[in-house]
């Protein structure tokens, strides 16, 4: 304390040279400009002070949305690297706190656990921060680790533990931490930020029942008045499949914003419940493209393709602007409704707009062109836009079209064409390669099929694998260790399997597999 009637405590010393232009950006809010100057720093060998470093880190972390900030903070970590700071910032918990925050906004959680270990003595802001990260990323073992460890903990320390645990997989371990905040430490109390994640955990259990005993304890609380809560309430009803819970929620809240419509909109549409959907979507005072795709797509996935695309058309009429997900709907119910004008009165909007070259749509395209008995328009579509997309989902569709069609053959020389691009194929190819070689009765092609699946590409068969392999080799006698492959199956084949593979022995005269198979049904009606 200064002395009364003394002379005044000597001012700090001020920044000159470039600490003076780095000091000069930083009091400015000039991010960008101050981190050009680290380069120059760095290269006259100059070391900016931790209280400067930590204040332009702090400025940063104020503009994370900006889009330079992945930049930006790379570029400040990289000084404190190259200028020898890295085993000193320890030492300084304040700026230390803050690199940690940037390490994890920059998705590295690595280099932020590897810093706080590092940390002689890190405070409960630094414990936080770590809990704060690690819930960012999803990440509930090192969440909990952490956690574990604090000898002291606050609010934010157990909001941030249970959102880390709700989002990374452990949504029992989130829900319980709270009665543990209530009981061990009642004087932290709760808040809004508690109960957003206690909500986050409840949608990943999709418990209805502890939604409502949540809902009624937000209600004894108070919080419910929170737009942001009772909406994520909606939301939580919605995903759990309690529709109607979501409606009475809707129906007793004062103040109802766009996202709380959609929401309830959207649930009553996926529910089946179009009339309900229909009403409450014509009594809202704004809608957007959500609520619009909802109700298209609840009357395609339900069996109303034509109300599906009369509602496509009054959107049009308002003069909205469909998005991918709509077309998808709309291609779902020309396909439903073996419309190919239609199709085509879709697919030509498609390019008018640019947007017919995502995967969802191409897939959309094919399916719909193969359903209306147009398979020459399906392989032009893949042909211009599939082929080049890496991913098994529009081989798949393709090879599916051919195989619906009676073109099993193609479908086998599509296959082969995928593995000669290098396409990686799932166990969906798998099935309808195998099936396409049942079409044509290619038993050792399916069966080289069959073992490139489980050896070359890892790919642990179905039970849909091994019957339609047991349909495909039960053609021919020259197959001895069939009954043995089968046994060795994982599944439990049922003796109407065997018997089905009886009559498929009979029908293609293989005498030597139904004897070995007559032995098997033997053994099952009299096991040893």
């Amino acid at each position: 304390m200064p002395v009364p009637g003394g002379p005044p405590p000597p001012a700090a010393r001020p920044y000159t040279g470039l600490l003076g232009a780095l000091h000069h950006c930083v009091s400015a809010g000039n991010a960008s400009d101050a981190v050009s100057v680290l380069p120059t720093l760095a290269r006259a060998g100059l070391r900016a002070p931790f209280p400067l470093l930590s204040s332009l880190a702090r400025l940063l972390l104020l503009n994370r949305a900006a889009p330079s900030f992945p930049s930006l903070a790379s570029r400040l970590l990289l000084y404190v690297r190259i200028a020898g700071l890295k085993r000193l910032v320890p030492c300084s918990t304040q700026l230390a706190d803050q690199l940690l925050s940037l390490h994890f906004l920059l998705g590295r959680p690595g280099d932020a656990r590897r810093l706080f270990v590092k940390m002689p003595r890190p405070s409960l802001h630094s414990y936080n921060a770590m809990l704060v990260g690690y819930a960012r990323l999803s990440l509930a073992g090192p969440a909990a680790e952490v956690f574990a460890a604090m000898p002291h903990r606050d609010l934010v320390s157990y909001n941030s533990a249970i959102l880390a645990f709700a989002r990374g997989g452990e949504a029992l371990g989130a829900v319980a931490l709270y009665p543990d905040l209530r009981n061990k430490s009642p004087s932290l109390g709760y808040s809004y930020h508690t109960f957003l994640a206690l909500l986050v955990a409840c949608a990943e259990l999709m418990d209805g029942e502890l939604a409502r005993q949540l809902h009624a304890h937000l209600t004894l609380l108070g919080f419910l008045a929170d737009v942001n809560i009772a909406s994520s309430l909606l939301g939580v009803y919605r995903k759990c499949g309690c529709v109607d819970d979501a409606g009475k929620l809707f129906d007793e809240m004062p103040m109802k914003h766009l996202q709380m419509w959609t929401t309830v909109v959207c649930g009553y549409a996926e529910d089946g419940q179009l009339v309900a959907a229909r009403q409450l979507f014509d009594q809202m005072p704004d809608r957007n493209i959500i609520s619009w795709n909802a109700l298209i797509e609840g009357y395609v996935h339900h069996g109303q393709p034509v109300e599906a695309l009369h509602m496509f058309q009054h959107l049009m009429m308002e003069g909205l602007e469909p998005n991918q997900f709509t077309f998808g709907s709309c291609l779902s119910a020309c396909a439903a409704m073996r419309s190919l004008e239609h199709g085509q009165q879709i697919h030509g909007r498609l390019l008018r707009t640019g947007l017919d070259s995502s995967v969802m749509i191409i897939n959309s395209l094919i399916g719909m062109y193969s359903k209306c008995c147009y398979l020459a328009a399906a392989k032009q579509v893949f042909s211009l836009r599939g082929r080049k997309i890496r991913g098994a989902v529009l081989w798949n569709e393709m090879l599916s079209a051919l195989c619906h069609h009676g073109h099993a053959e193609e479908a086998i020389e599509l296959f082969v064409q995928m593995i000669q691009e290098r396409q990686k194929p799932d166990t969906d190819t798998f099935l309808l390669v195998l099936t396409a070689c049942w079409y044509c009765n290619l038993v050792e092609e399916g069966i080289q099929f069959f073992d490139l699946m489980t050896g070359r590409y890892g790919i642990v068969p179905e039970q849909n694998h091994y019957l339609i392999m047991v349909d495909l080799v039960s053609h021919t006698p020259s197959h001895d260790r069939v009954v043995e492959w089968i046994k060795s199956s994982p599944f439990g084949f049922s003796k109407r399997v065997w018997e089905t593979l009886v009559g498929n022995c009979t029908i293609h005269k293989n005498t030597k597999l139904l004897d070995k198979v007559e032995e098997q049904l033997a053994e099952l009606d009299c096991p040893k």
